[in-house]
């Protein structure tokens, strides 16, 4: 009895062994000990890149942007590395920083942004090819940006403007800015994308404004 004891508790040992193991393949997911991220969704960030070299010069600026990118200076390259690193954006060199309107000459109005860099792979005009890619990339770009608070707290940071690059036959650009009251409004779920968008300023290659054809 004692022996038929021992193999029979052996026996489910090695079952709930098996059992683990078969589970473990079915999720394929795997994880760090103490760390409840999976290693699929943790943030690998590119230890041969300096990421200050995509900030503005701090010698440039003739507004507050100086002071609120030093201030900010951790947060813009964290938002830097897991923009590249999980959404694969190519973020152009000494472009991250805190910018305003030339025409308004508002210069306490400062807008947070940078330029991204992107192939065009197909035959669609301007205005089609700019909307496609603004609505491809910027949800994801706004609601970073957000997560650490700094547009939202300062007073004299009044929005967001992002920059995609492309070349067609020459460079080409297109900029929106986005006050930050339509953004939070935006990520709040109490507007769509698309009124966002139009609530928006966009400018073309040539800085003039256009609307978007949605």
């Amino acid at each position: 009895m004692k022996k038929s004891t021992k193999y029979g508790f052996k026996i489910i040992l090695l079952f709930l062994f098996l059992t683990a193991c078969a589970t473990a393949q079915e999720t394929g997911k795997s994880t760090v000990k103490n760390n409840s991220i999976p290693v699929e969704n943790q943030v690998v960030v590119n230890k041969g890149v300096n990421y200050e070299d995509y900030l503005v010069d701090i010698k440039s600026y003739s507004t507050n942007g100086g002071y609120y990118q030093t201030k900010y200076k951790k947060e813009i390259i964290s938002i830097l590395k897991n923009l590249s690193d999980k959404e694969g954006l190519q973020i152009v060199r000494s472009s991250a920083g805190f910018y305003y309107d030339k025409k308004s000459k508002k210069t306490d109005m400062l807008f947070f942004g940078f330029d991204t860099s992107l192939k065009k792979e197909n035959n669609l005009d301007y205005g089609t090819f700019a909307l496609e890619v603004i609505r491809e990339n910027l949800p994801a770009i706004l609601e970073e940006i957000f997560k650490y608070g700094f547009v939202q707290s300062e007073s004299e940071i009044v929005g967001v403007v992002i920059g995609f690059r492309w070349y067609d036959a020459g460079d080409e650009v297109v900029n929106i800015w986005i006050k930050k009251e339509d953004i939070l409004l935006f990520l709040d779920e109490r507007l769509t994308a698309n009124e966002m968008y139009q609530r928006s300023t966009v400018t073309n290659s040539s800085g003039r404004v256009i609307l978007l054809p949605i």
